[in-house]
């Protein structure tokens, strides 16, 4: 699908497990149609900015804690490879010589993809450590 500058404007959203138009101007757009017509949707979710900070805080805890990893963002790059989130790296030849860690930004990852990734490396993550890394949300709640 080509790249577009700007999206065009939504007409429908998921309300209570339905499709409903987004106004009273995309009802008419809608309705004009005959019933029985299907059409393309392209979800449209944002990524979550306060997610994301609570990736990054629950891998600087693990890194305070254990010292295992000279920083966040190197234990974030040992986390994308032990969950395969890389790409082969060719030499001329065309054989594999490395591994290139994919990236997880805002606009390389959609918001169900980053859900799934976060669910996968907090897993591994509480694993390698022997601790919940999101524990310090129930800390702040309570």
């Amino acid at each position: 699908m080509p790249k577009r500058e700007t999206p065009p404007p939504p007409i429908v959203k998921l309300f209570a497990g339905r499709i409903i138009p987004a106004s009273g101007l995309d009802h008419e757009d809608i309705t004009a149609f005959p019933n029985g017509t299907e059409f393309d949707l392209i979800a449209r979710t944002k990524r979550s900015h306060p997610q994301l900070k609570t990736y990054w805080k629950a891998l600087s805890v693990a890194v305070k804690a254990t010292g295992r990893w000279g920083s966040r963002e190197a234990l974030h790059t040992a986390i994308k490879v032990k969950l395969g989130y890389v790409e082969p790296i060719f030499d001329l030849q065309g054989k594999v010589v490395g591994m290139k860690p994919d990236s997880v930004a805002l606009d390389k990852m959609s918001h169900r993809d980053f859900c799934e990734y976060m669910d996968r490396a907090m897993a591994e993550l509480a694993d390698a450590v022997g601790f919940d890394p999101l524990g310090f949300l129930a800390e702040d709640a309570a």
